[in-house]
C-alpha cells in the first residue's frame, strides 16, 4: 500500500512476537513498549464488564472518526479478531463488520482478519467473520488449522495481494516456513473437520452450551454476562447481581477467583479463568455426556463463589 499505519483495537490479542505484540491492545502489550511505530487504536465495541455490545452506528462513526485524524490515506490496514477471544469472547454487533469492510473499502485500507483462535469450526463456521458474509483482505490462521497437533500459523490474502509478493519478493521468512509435517498435518486435520461434520456439530453443540449458560445464570446469583458463539464462550461473574459490578476489575486477580480456578482444575476441569470470568470453550467433538460432566463441575464451583460473596 506504500502507507505506514496500522489500526488495532486495545481489547485483543495477535500473537507474541514484537510487531503482533504492538499490534496487541491488552496488557502482554506493556512490557514490550515502545514497540513497533505506526500503531494507533480505534475503539472498541463492547466495553469491560458490560451486558451488551455498543451499537454498532456508534462505534463504526468514532471509528472513522479517528481515521481521519490519523489520515486514512496513511493507514495500510485495520487489523481485528473477527470475534474477540482472550479479552472475553467478544462478539461484535450486527452491522458492525459489514461497516467495517465499508470503511476500508472507502478508504482503500487492508481489512485483516485474526482468526487464530475463532477459525475453523470454533465459533460454528469455518471463519468467524463467515456470520457475517464479509471477506476480508488477510486472514490469519493457527492452532485449529492443525488442531494444534504441529505447530503451524499460515495467513491468507487476496489474490491482488500475492500477486504483488510474486513480483516484489518478501525476503523475510523462518527455518521452518512451509514445514512438510506441518502442511500435511493441516491437510489431515481439514480432511478431519469435512468428514466428521465437526463445524456442524460445534454449531449445534453451541445451542447447548447457550442453554447450560442459561441455567447457571438463573441459579447462581454472581453470574453476570454469558456469552457465546458456537463453542466459544464465556461467563462473567458479578460481586453484586444488582449493580452488576464485575467481581474482578481489568486485569485485576482476586481471591474467589483464583479459589474457582483451583476448584475446576481439582475437580477435572480445565480452563482459562481470567480477570472477572472463565472461558467455555470445549473440543468440537465434544458429547452431551462430557458437556453435562463440565457444567456439573461448574454449578458446583458457582455455588462456592455465592457463598463466598454472601450471596448463597
Amino acid at each position: 500500500t506504500g502507507r505506514h499505519k496500522i489500526a488495532a483495537r486495545y481489547r485483543s490479542y495477535h500473537g507474541g512476537t514484537s510487531g503482533a505484540l504492538t499490534a496487541t491492545g491488552d496488557p502482554r502489550r506493556w512490557f514490550t513498549e515502545p514497540g513497533m511505530p505506526g500503531v494507533f487504536r480505534i475503539p472498541d465495541f463492547h466495553e469491560f464488564g458490560a451486558d451488551a455490545p455498543r451499537p454498532a452506528a456508534e462505534v463504526l462513526a468514532e471509528t472513522e472518526k479517528i481515521l481521519k485524524f490519523e489520515g486514512p490515506h496513511t493507514v495500510a490496514a485495520i487489523i481485528i479478531e473477527s470475534v474477540v477471544g482472550t479479552n472475553g469472547i467478544l462478539i461484535p454487533p450486527d452491522g458492525y463488520m459489514q461497516g467495517m469492510r465499508e470503511i476500508c473499502d472507502r478508504y482503500g485500507i487492508l481489512l485483516i482478519a485474526d482468526e487464530v483462535m475463532g477459525g475453523f469450526g470454533r465459533t460454528g463456521k469455518w471463519f468467524a467473520i463467515d456470520h457475517w458474509g464479509v471477506v476480508p483482505d488477510m486472514i490469519t490462521m493457527a492452532k485449529g488449522l492443525t488442531s494444534a497437533y504441529v505447530q503451524l500459523g499460515a495467513l491468507g490474502m487476496r489474490r491482488h495481494i500475492a500477486d504483488h509478493f510474486a513480483e516484489k519478493v518478501f525476503g523475510a521468512g523462518l527455518t521452518y516456513n512451509s514445514h512438510p509435517l506441518a502442511c500435511a498435518t493441516a491437510l489431515a486435520t481439514i480432511d478431519v473437520y469435512e468428514e466428521d461434520g465437526l463445524i456442524e456439530r460445534a454449531a449445534e453443540s453451541g445451542k447447548k452450551l447457550r442453554a447450560h449458560h442459561e441455567r447457571a445464570k438463573a441459579k447462581h446469583p454472581c453470574v453476570g454476562p454469558i456469552r457465546n458463539i458456537g463453542l466459544f464462550g464465556i461467563m462473567e461473574l458479578v460481586r453484586d447481581p444488582k449493580s452488576g459490578t464485575p467481581i474482578a476489575g481489568f486485569n485485576e486477580t482476586v481471591p474467589e477467583m483464583a479459589a474457582l480456578g483451583k476448584f475446576f482444575r481439582a475437580n477435572g476441569l480445565y480452563t482459562i479463568v481470567r480477570w472477572n470470568g472463565f472461558f467455555t470453550n470445549p473440543p468440537l467433538n465434544i458429547s452431551d455426556e462430557e458437556l453435562d460432566f463440565a457444567f456439573d463441575v461448574i454449578d458446583r464451583g458457582l455455588s462456592e463463589v455465592d457463598a463466598a460473596l454472601g450471596l448463597a
